[in-house]
């Protein structure tokens, strides 16, 4: 037996007993589990570390805020009206102490020891680690009162260790890790893979979690999460990796106690009166209620009652951060005075989302009490703690650059958030079209007071520095502070506003926060802010010349910048900057999507006096008046009033992007017409979240006005639209890419009735025969599971008689629409007919066209839609192969998405191999996670009017009826429904991730017993999770290595349960049958010529329902004729595939294509000759 630390600190707290094994050739071992997880182990890496933990679960009573105060304002709970909010206890409110379940770790079997973990750890379990092949064996005994698990993610199991409950077709003997009573213990044995571990270009060691997997979203909220640090070989030592000095865990959540188990013994134990009292009872209902049980926290602290994260100047610090929970669960968090390497690159501020896992590292060289924070404005109630870098270690020289000087005032204006009065979009007057902008009784309409920050030419703030036409785009934006690395900047700042306000900035660093003047600047005072930009703490290699950041008042973050203000800052490489300008780029261009919620601003009170026809009439709770005070802009301006984004062809321009706001704040800004290049891929959708921003390149090649977007539909539709305009300045621009391959689609908009859940075994095994609200009968107010929809489908030929039957390997695709494949230089032709009641057109995007307005397509009739894909449209050299993006109608982009039109597009880099069909190179899954919004679908009264008999008067307002259209789905289908995801071990598999929809449409894609790889920064990097949001599009490699039906889905709370769940099934390669795969070749001689070759071992076929089966003959090749097989075709070959009970079945069925056989049916007719396989 071995003891082994893992610690924050050099000499410091817990520890793992392991036991060292070393594995050799014909070496035995006692459990035959363990045996073939350790062999795993010990092939991969010559010898292997068993690590064995003895897990409790205790429930104990947990305070959020022991200290019994705001530790950052130095203020007691009940004097902090915020924090009383949540914290205080009352008559209907909990207070800070909540019962919870928690995982502890013990010294061994008997677990009457427990082992004491540092304090900075809350309420998360035990840090468990490992080496690449090292083995992790789980004591897990349950001493709760309620049964649990312990599911890992990032790690190899099989299906007796996996500890998560679902229909996974196993056995009983396979079920007992999924369910640990009370009272009971289980141990699990876990393997750290090669195909799991960090990549060559990821950090040492890379952070997962473990949770209880019996009802995953509750068992969470309850308490019962931790960490999991998984290592490359030979990095970890006793004290952990051995690169870094500190090492934290910090996991981001809003505890949600209303989702815990343990909410009504919290509500009888901790309600100052009883809930049997009279007239006292407590309505778990109450919005109210239900918010102060929300804790925005840190490893279960809030207020900045977590301990103990110090360090010395002059530390390596590794940061394993978490994310975990719900829909309002985006996180920026925000390292206060010092610069983090993320992925390679330089920043201060990184994003967590549920179930997602970011490992930071940073030099500890700026001493002092910083700030660690969530910066999304909702979070900003508790989610923030002091770090502190002690002075009693090495100090470090500071930087010693160019002092870059500014003269910059706050002063309060009158902005105009559509000044033409115009929607560019749609080209109406906004006074007519019902928007935001218009003035009403109790109406700001589109003009605010707000403040702003100005530059002037010297510190006598008497002269205003005009903005240049280059600067027009900047809006509300304060001027761009630009610096190079070791350069000092230096803010005059003057507050010619009415109230205090500030400068804090991203990107650099200064010393502490200070008293006032510093950190609040009064009304008519000066203070001079002098930031420097650290050494090695700016662009790396493959970063564009400057990274962008921005600066913000900070005196109240949030009535601050939803006042206005916000401006740019850019932190660039070395001699890239030439009087304050860049100098490698045409053009430089800001942008800030943000809703400015004009609720939270100072001013609200002074723009409804000034604004509003009828003051006294306005109710400031009232929602429909808060919605109206949301304006969805980008730099200030809505439908299309940007000015100031023009270009030439060709130019090289820098697009700096940034985020700001809540948690309905996640933007997916999209460029029409013209990609980009971030981090070496191509793009044309960029996400920005909260205090998180983004440098991108763009050289545009074509020419015409577009529209830059945010893809999140309410943004969308409020206003967050800008117009960009490229023209053509040179005769000597390079001509356009020859299109030398065409290819064409048959494609119809078609519609149907949609189940969205036909089968409910799945469903009503998980949830123990309770069906959800989505069936069709289980309420007469609701429409059910099937609906009326529009949906794109693939035709035989122009005459669009014959709809083109999917194949079992696109059969997954679901609702969406065929899978269309392009490589770099084709030219790709879509005949589309609009076969529906209204119109619609189909438009790609990445793809160029020859003219940037889609033209839509009324009912009945047919056009031809032309999509070029010149290098530009498809991936870099280094990204995967193929890059998916996703086509769909424009009509009304919103209704028409919600309505079902959207399908892949899958562009690739040249193969020939591929292109002739000789070779199918990888299996190709296209998922697309999003809430189907049925609410918005142009079908929704028809949908009532068939499905509920007797519809109540403004059922259309009903908040639960309008929750029962809201359907999470994957490709269109919930609670396990997708079927078709079928592989088998070994394969190259691509994962097409898409994301579309709304604010809620924050998707966590979780995959269970295999990670997959990503590409970032010319880089292979390696999770199980992956996010996507309105209009993210990536492809991940996986190799399945472990057979089984594994669990894909969705890690937000709420879109489990709502069911966006499915498996994906590995299978071996030889199911040793005896049965044999044989190969096809085909040419034309007279009418029957043809020979059958055996080629070795049997491949498993699938049949029309997605699953794979086996054949069950196949007759000599003497007789003519084929027994049980059927053919299936694939757009890089045609493979004849089982026919399911047929084996007195003859020929071969097969659909035409341009070099596919024509088979006919009994007799093998060979229209042609090609060179394909039979799988049997």
């Amino acid at each position: 037996m071995v003891r082994t630390c893992w610690s924050s600190r050099r000499g410091e707290w817990g520890c793992e007993f392991c036991t060292k094994v070393i594995c050799l050739p014909g070496a035995k071992m006692e459990s035959s589990t363990a045996s073939l997880l350790l062999l795993l182990g010990c092939f991969a890496t010559g010898f292997c570390i068993t690590r064995e933990y003895f897990i409790g679960i205790q429930e104990i009573q947990w305070d959020y805020a022991p200290a019994g105060k705001n530790i950052i304002l130095n203020k007691l709970l009940k004097e902090d009206e915020h924090a009383a909010v949540f914290l205080e206890r009352g008559p209907q409110r909990i207070g800070s102490v909540y019962k919870k379940a928690v995982y502890l770790q013990y010294t061994d079997a008997t677990y009457t020891k427990e082992i004491t973990k540092p304090k900075w750890l809350g309420f998360l379990g035990p840090v468990m680690s490992a080496e690449e092949g090292d083995v992790i064996k789980v004591h897990l005994k349950n001493m709760a009162t309620r049964a649990y698990s312990i599911h890992s993610h990032g790690i190899m199991y099989n299906k007796t260790s996996e500890g998560a409950l679902y229909p996974d077709e196993t056995t009983d003997a396979e079920k007992h890790d999924d369910r640990v009573d009370p009272g009971k213990s289980y141990t699990y044995v876990w393997v750290l893979s090669d195909t799991h571990a960090p990549t060559k270009e990821d950090t040492n060691c890379l952070a997962r979690a473990y949770h209880s997997h019996l009802h995953a979203p509750q068992d969470i909220a309850s308490g019962l999460v931790g960490p999991l640090i998984i290592c490359k070989k030979g990095t970890l030592d006793v004290y952990g990796d051995k690169a870094a000095d500190y090492s934290y865990v910090l996991m981001f959540t809003v505890s949600d106690e209303n989702m815990s188990w343990y909410l009504d013994d919290n509500i009888k134990t901790y309600c100052t009166q009883p809930s049997t009292a009279a007239n006292t009872k407590v309505d778990k209902e109450d919005e109210a209620f239900q918010e102060s049980n929300l804790m925005h926290s840190i490893n279960g602290f809030v207020y900045g009652n977590l301990p103990d994260l110090s360090m010395c100047v002059g530390n390596k610090i590794h940061w394993h951060l978490i994310g975990m929970g719900n829909e309002v669960d985006i996180h920026s968090v925000f390292f206060h005075g010092q610069i983090l390497t993320n992925l390679g690159h330089h920043t201060d501020a990184v994003s967590l989302f549920p179930a997602t896992f970011t490992n930071v590292e940073m030099t500890a060289d700026n001493p002092g009490h910083w700030l660690l924070s969530c910066q999304v404005n909702d979070h900003l109630m508790g989610m923030y703690v002091f770090y502190k870098p002690r002075t009693v270690c090495k100090k470090h020289p500071r930087p010693s650059g160019e002092v870059r000087e500014y003269f910059i005032a706050a002063e309060e204006v009158l902005w105009d958030y559509a000044p033409s009065q115009v929607n560019h979009g749609t080209g109406q007057p906004l006074n007519t079209d019902g928007s935001v902008t218009s003035l009403g009784n109790d109406r700001i309409g589109g003009k605010y007071k707000k403040v702003h920050y100005k530059e002037y030419t010297d510190n006598t703030f008497t002269v205003q520095k005009e903005r240049t036409p280059e600067e027009l785009h900047l809006g509300i934006l304060g001027p761009v502070i630009r610096a190079e690395e070791e350069d000092t900047i230096k803010v005059v700042f003057k507050n010619k506003a009415s109230r205090p306000f500030s400068m804090q900035p991203h990107g650099v660093q200064y010393r502490t926060v200070t008293p006032p003047p510093a950190a609040l600047v009064k009304p008519g005072t000066t203070h001079t802010y002098e930031w420097v930009v650290p050494k090695d703490g700016g662009p790396v290699a493959d970063d564009a010349d400057c990274i962008t950041y921005f600066y913000y008042s900070a005196v109240d973050p949030v009535k601050d910048t939803s006042s206005g203000l916000v401006g740019p800052l850019l932190v660039c490489k070395k001699k890239t900057l030439k009087k304050g300008k860049q100098k490698n780029v045409n053009k430089e261009f800001h942008m800030l999507a943000t809703v400015f919620d004009e609720n939270l601003s100072w001013f609200l009170d002074d723009n409804i006096n000034q604004f509003t026809k009828a003051p006294k009439t306005v109710n400031k709770e009232d929602e429909d008046f808060q919605e109206s005070n949301k304006m969805h802009s980008i730099n200030g301006y809505m439908y299309g009033n940007l000015p100031g984004l023009t270009m030439c062809k060709g130019d090289k321009v820098s697009w700096h992007l940034s985020g700001l706001g809540s948690e309905a704040d996640i933007h997916g800004l999209y460029f029409e017409g013209n990609r980009f290049i971030y981090r070496e891929t191509r793009r044309d959708v960029m996400n920005v979240f909260p205090h998180i921003s983004h440098t991108v390149m763009m050289e545009p090649d074509s020419m015409g006005q577009f529209e830059v977007v945010c893809k999140t539909t309410d943004h969308y539709q409020g206003g967050m639209r800008a117009n960009y305009t490229v023209q053509k300045c040179s005769m000597f621009n390079r001509q356009s890419e020859i299109m030398l391959h065409s290819k064409t689609y048959y494609i119809a908009a078609i519609e149907i009735d949609w189940d969205y859940s036909p089968n409910r075994t799945w469903e009503q095994e998980m949830y123990n025969g309770l069906i959800h609200r989505h069936g069709s009968t289980i309420h007469q107010y609701f429409i059910g599971s099937i609906y009326k929809k529009v949906v794109y489908r693939q035709f035989t030929n122009n005459k669009f008689t014959k709809q083109k039957e999917r194949s079992a390997d696109m059969q997954h695709l679901g609702i969406l629409g065929p899978m269309i494949h392009a490589d770099i230089g084709d030219k790709v032709n879509i005949v589309f007919k609009n076969m529906a009641t209204r119109p619609y057109s189909i438009h790609a995007h990445g793809v160029k066209t020859d003219v940037p307005q889609v033209k839509e397509t009324k009912p009945g009739e047919t056009q031809t839609y032309t999509w070029y894909v010149p290098k530009t449209a498809g991936p870099t050299d280094k990204q995967e192969t193929c890059s998916v993006g996703a086509y769909y109608s424009t009509v009304n982009v919103i209704k028409d998405l919600y309505s079902g039109l959207i399908g892949p597009l899958v562009i690739c880099r040249r193969s020939y191999a591929r292109s002739f069909g000789l070779k199918k190179e990888v299996e190709e899954f296209a998922l697309l996670f999003m809430v189907f919004d049925e609410n918005e679908s142009w079908y929704l009264d028809d949908n009532i009017k068939t499905n509920i008999k007797t519809p109540t008067r403004n059922i259309k307002e009903d908040e639960d009826f309008i929750e029962s259209n809201k359907m999470h789905g994957i490709n269109g289908q919930l609670y396990g429904n997708l079927l078709g995801l079928n592989m088998e071990v070994g394969d190259k598999v691509y994962w097409y991730l898409m994301g579309m929809g709304n604010e809620i449409d924050i998707h966590t894609a979780h995959f269970h017993g295999h990670s997959f790889d990503y590409k970032l920064s010319g880089g292979s990097h390696r999770a199980d999770v992956f996010e996507l949001f309105p209009g993210t599009f990536q492809t991940v490699k996986m190799r399945p290595k472990y057979p089984g039906s594994w669990l894909l889905h969705c890690h937000v709370a709420d879109h489990i349960k709502a069911g966006m769940v499915t498996v994906y099934k590995v299978t071996e390669k030889d199911d040793h049958t005896g049965f044999h795969s044989y190969q096809l070749k085909t040419r034309r001689s007279g009418s029957r010529g043809h020979a059958i070759t055996n080629t070795g071992p049997i491949l498993p076929g699938v049949n029309g329902t997605g699953r794979r089966r086996w054949c069950t003959s196949v007759q000599s090749a003497a007789t003519g004729r084929f027994h049980g097989v059927s053919m299936d075709q694939h757009p890089y070959g045609t493979f004849l595939t089982c026919r399911i009970n047929s084996p007195n079945n003859s020929g071969c069925s097969g659909s035409k294509g341009d070099s596919d056989p024509v088979l006919d049916g009994f007799n093998n007719k060979l229209a042609r000759w090609v060179y394909t396989s039979i799988y049997c």
